[in-house]
């Protein structure tokens, strides 16, 4: 009974005291290579966020939530290609890759802020990253700034390996594909 009301006093102080500001404007930019990492042998695109919030107290960020659309997963590098686009999108759209008729949504969660003395990236963020059902603790470094009551958060580039996730093709294929993802985050918040 004791552990329950402390947990409820937990909750009602963060609701009391916490403030929830909503993502209006997101960017998410993901590339992969080949084992050479070359840019003439690497992949682009985004992937459209479906919702998110950042969570505040006393003006500072102290949480958050991202769910990401992995239906919306797009290969910018082929635009001029629309044949091998379509294709190459749905491979990395089935259970080779993502499997999103399965795992619509990947999702990050910020446990933790940590400041940086560092002008282009003034915070830490650590965080969980979910995707196809596997969660992973992972860190980058973010710009945050505040301006005209809303929040930006610009991410420095950060890499993920894939194979942590569950992300492997066939045994043949798989040796020439990096093991790392490289991604780029952008959000607004009011």
């Amino acid at each position: 009974m004791k552990k329950l009301f402390i947990s409820l006093l937990f909750f009602l102080n963060i609701i009391l005291f916490a403030q929830t500001k909503t993502v209006t404007f997101s960017e998410i930019r993901w590339k992969g290579y080949k084992t050479l990492k070359a840019e003439s042998l690497s992949h682009d695109g985004t992937i459209k966020l479906k919702s998110g919030n950042l969570l505040f107290k006393d003006n500072e960020i102290t949480g958050g939530n991202f769910v990401m659309d992995m239906t919306t997963m797009d290969a910018d590098d082929l635009n001029n290609n629309k044949k091998l686009k379509k294709m190459f999108e749905n491979h990395l759209k089935s259970d080779d890759f993502f499997d999103s008729a399965k795992f619509p949504e990947s999702t990050f969660q910020i446990k933790s802020l940590k400041k940086l003395k560092n002008n282009d990236y003034n915070y830490q963020i650590n965080g969980i990253l979910t995707i196809k059902g596997i969660s992973k603790n992972l860190s980058f470094p973010a710009k945050i700034s505040q301006a005209n009551n809303q929040t930006t958060l610009k991410s420095a580039t950060f890499t993920f390996n894939r194979k942590n996730f569950g992300l492997q093709y066939n045994i043949f294929e798989d040796m020439l594909i990096s093991n790392d993802v490289e991604m780029n985050i952008t959000l607004i918040a009011k």
